[in-house]
């Protein structure tokens, strides 16, 4: 059973709803969030079961999904966003130097990594000593890790209008950077650099924990930008990939096998017409929501499923001569 928060947005009260067994002990998960402040209305938490934590640690018979990469390589990291906004700005084009004026999107949010484990509350010790149990640890003789895992944010704007779904990828410009930074936080947060998704581009190392009394002090900010975002859009959601690696493998009905990726999930609605286009129409609905989603992928690492799956192979089974 997963750890799971949910929020009443106007009163700021979160509450806590769900309780972890962790081996035969209870547990009451711990809220891990940092306090919302200058205009940011929602944080996704982090959200983790145990069986995402102990990943290939555990045998999965045939059938049951693939999680992984389990504890200690798995990472989470909240992260706090602003409402979906818009700006009309003259953006030049890098290739032909044309400047027009347009309506851009775009969406400020900020980054904390976080130490799962301490969801387990008083329980964190019990929990560290199951997942550091060398005998559920499989051992890697083939692939050892180098260097830290990369966080590397990308934000997918898709419409849920009725209809065809349109996907938009967030883009990298600069010029369009620089001008929502001067309209976000000028003259607020003179050391403050707001990067795009490449420049957000980095290494997961130290995790905040829940009782820094400064959460906020190495949070990382940055901006999503679509552009050319159809303007009949009533409702949409931002899918926010890039701060977990978990992920699930599994096998559809044609035995295809299926990849997953943990995202972050948030809706908007967006009320209003094409003709007088105001960025108060942006409407947060719900809270965030962190699930798996398929992504492309091609698996060709020899015995994947024995390794992954943490079972016996055919010649660790047979009997010695």
């Amino acid at each position: 059973m997963p750890f799971t928060t949910t929020a009443t947005h106007g009163t700021k009260v979160w509450l806590l709803v769900a309780v972890l067994s962790v081996w035969g002990e209870q547990a009451a998960a711990q809220l891990i969030r940092a306090p919302l402040d200058t205009g940011f209305v929602r944080t996704s938490s982090i959200a983790m079961s145990v069986d995402e934590m102990l990943g290939s640690q555990k045998a999965r018979p045939t059938g049951e999904p693939i999680l992984g990469p389990g504890y200690p390589a798995l990472w989470i990291a909240e992260v706090q966003y602003k409402p979906v906004r818009h700006l009309f700005m003259n953006v030049t084009d890098p290739v032909t130097r044309e400047t027009k004026r347009e309506l851009v999107w775009y969406m400020i949010y900020r980054v904390i990594p976080r130490d799962y484990t301490e969801l387990a509350g008083d329980s964190r010790d019990s929990l560290l000593t199951k997942l550091q149990n060398p005998n559920l640890k499989p051992d890697n003789t083939t692939d050892n890790p180098e260097g830290f895992p990369l966080q590397v944010p990308r934000f997918v704007l898709r419409s849920d209008d009725s209809g065809e779904q349109h996907l938009y990828p967030d883009e990298v410009n600069p010029q369009i950077q620089r001008s929502v930074f001067m309209r976000e936080f000028r003259g607020r947060s003179k050391d403050l650099r707001l990067l795009n998704s490449v420049q957000a581009i980095t290494e997961v190392v130290n995790p905040v924990s829940v009782n820094d009394p400064n959460p906020l002090q190495n949070a990382v900010y940055g901006v999503a930008v679509w552009r050319n975002v159809d303007p009949k859009i009533d409702y949409l959601t931002i899918i926010m990939s890039g701060f977990s690696n978990a992920y699930r493998i599994s096998q559809d009905g044609a035995g295809e096998t299926i990849v997953e990726q943990k995202v972050i999930e948030q809706k908007f609605g967006r009320p209003g017409d094409i003709f007088n286009q105001q960025e108060s129409e942006f409407r947060v609905l719900g809270n965030p929501v962190w699930r798996y989603r398929p992504r492309p992928a091609n698996l060709s690492v020899p015995q994947l499923e024995v390794i992954l799956r943490n079972v016996p192979s055919t010649a660790e089974e047979a009997p010695a001569e």
